[in-house]
Formats: C-alpha cells, sequence, structure tokens
C-alpha cells in the first residue's frame, strides 16, 4: 500500500470515528434505535478501518525465523474477531427492535434526521477520498464498501426520521433498526466466511485449482502435476505448492521459471513452492508403466 493510500486511508478513519461518537451521543438523546444501529454499523467500519491501517504497517515488519510468512495473519484474526463482535450487536439490535416494536417509544424525528444527514455527508465524503485507491488494494477496496454500506445505513435513518415528522409513526424506528441490521448481515457473513476460509488454508475463491493445473501441464516438458496445494496468506497474497514431472531432468531449471512466470501474470501468485520428479516411463502393447523415479 502506497504512502498515498495510507494517507486517504487515515483520514476516512479519522472522519468515520468523530462521526461515530457524534451519533452514539445522538442516539441517546434523540430516543432513537435506528440511529444506535447506525452507529453500531459506523463501529464495525471503524473497526475494519483501523484493521486495514494497522495490517498496512504491521505488514511492513520483516519476517523472523519462527515467523517466516510475516505478520500478515494478524489481519485475518483481526477480520475473525470483528466479525463475531459484529454479530452480537446485530443481535442486540434486532431483541431491542422487537421491544420497541410492541412498545415504541417516543423519538425526536427532527434531530435524529438532521443527525443521520450529517453522517451521509461524512460517509460520501469518505468514499470519494478512498474511491481512486480502491482499485490498488483488496484491503482498500473492502475499506470502500464498508464507507458506501455506512451511506446506506444513514439513507434507511433519514427515511426514518422523515416518517416520524410527517406521520408520527414511531414504529418506522425499529423497523430502520432491523432494515440497518439486515443490510449488515451480508457483508458480515463474508467477513467471517473470508476470515475462516484464510485460516483454514482453503484455496483462494477465484483461483480454480483445476485451471492452474491444466496451466501447468500447457509447459513444454511438464508430463504431469500432483500435489497441488492453493492458500491465501492474507488479503491478495496467494501461495502455492505442486510437484511437476517431467521427462528431460536437465530442463528443470526453465521449467521452474517459467511455472512461477505463469503463477504470477495469470493467477496472480507470487510465492510457489515447486518441486520437480522425472519419471521414466516403460510403455509396450498393454500399457505404459513407471519404471524409475528420480527427485
Amino acid at each position: 500500500m502506497s504512502t498515498e493510500s495510507r494517507l486517504r486511508l487515515g483520514i476516512v478513519l479519522a472522519l468515520t470515528s468523530s462521526y461515530m461518537i457524534i451519533e452514539i451521543i445522538g442516539s441517546i438523546l434523540t430516543n432513537s434505535l435506528a440511529l444506535m444501529s447506525d452507529a453500531f454499523h459506523m463501529l464495525s467500519d471503524v473497526m475494519g478501518l483501523s484493521m486495514c491501517l494497522f495490517a498496512s504497517f504491521y505488514a511492513m515488519k520483516p519476517p523472523t525465523p519462527k515467523k517466516s510468512f510475516g505478520y500478515y495473519r494478524i489481519e485475518i484474526l483481526v477480520a475473525l474477531i470483528n466479525g463475531l463482535l459484529l454479530i452480537a450487536l446485530v443481535a442486540y439490535i434486532f431483541f431491542e427492535a422487537y421491544k420497541r416494536f410492541f412498545n415504541p417509544p417516543e423519538v425526536l424525528g427532527l434531530e435524529m434526521f438532521i443527525i443521520a444527514l450529517v453522517g451521509l455527508v461524512v460517509n460520501l465524503t469518505g468514499a470519494r477520498i478512498l474511491w481512486h485507491s480502491s482499485r490498488e488494494n483488496l484491503n482498500l477496496r473492502s475499506a470502500f464498501l464498508h464507507v458506501i454500506m455506512d451511506a446506506l445505513g444513514s439513507i434507511g435513518v433519514i427515511t426514518s426520521g422523515t416518517i416520524i415528522i410527517i406521520t408520527g409513526l414511531r414504529v418506522a424506528d425499529p423497523i430502520a433498526s432491523i432494515a440497518i441490521g439486515l443490510i449488515m448481515m451480508p457483508t458480515i457473513y463474508k467477513l467471517l466466511r473470508g476470515s475462516v476460509n484464510i485460516l483454514m488454508e482453503s484455496a483462494p475463491e477465484h483461483i480454480s485449482p483445476k485451471e492452474v493445473e491444466e496451466a501447468l501441464l500447457s509447459i513444454k516438458g511438464v508430463k504431469g502435476v500432483h500435489d497441488l496445494h492453493l492458500w491465501t496468506i492474507t488479503s491478495g497474497m496467494y501461495s502455492m505448492s505442486a510437484h511437476l514431472i517431467i521427462d528431460k531432468f536437465e530442463e528443470w531449471s526453465s521449467i521452474s521459471e517459467e511455472a512461477r512466470r505463469i503463477l504470477k501474470e495469470r493467477f496472480k501468485i507470487t510465492h510457489s513452492t515447486i518441486q520437480i520428479e522425472k519419471r521414466l516411463i516403460e510403455c509396450n502393447d498393454t500399457g505404459c508403466k513407471i519404471i524409475k523415479q528420480k527427485e
């Protein structure tokens, strides 16, 4: 991540954090659950933005003998904790909304509307700041999407406040809070699923092991591929290990170089471990069999 992108991320984090505090205070003063649920949503974004910023600096630490891949997985651990905390927050929002649905308290609709409107301006400003950098890095793209989700939450609160001002229908507040909670659920699910998949060292979702195998088999001199493993170290950093069977052992260097080039250019896999094997095959009318193996 470039220095400029870190600066942009830091500015958006400061804006979001400041407004989150204002929104929490405003939700208490106006007695609005919808505003409080949006504040919780912003809390998740503050955590996400902080994680991105923290990871961008911590990732610069060099690997150690005991941590040969460095400290990239800290981002994933924080994301998992973040997702679990969000589930608890959404459950609380739904519980409070259920109680308020049958006995809606007095809500200050105008004040609620004004606070949410300011929040929408803050969110759109943050989205504008991150728009360019979001194409540089997956973490920044995630941060940009978090800010967009915040903007949707603010729109929900504005709608609720408008309904209360015009009609006095206080039940609009818990309905809006449930809607905001439902908007959060897909993001929480993707966050948890992505974190667990990385910690379980699953293959990256957008990289097909079959396509990687076919790409390696297309290299001249490669006769087979086995023990192929794909996993993610952290967001946007992928690894692979595989055994390649070749027929001319003296070509192992050029084959390894070509394999790493294909992996990097086609699949963005920058860390690969390739084991070269030579197997001599004897064929006759009944078929072929391995008579010798050399590694």
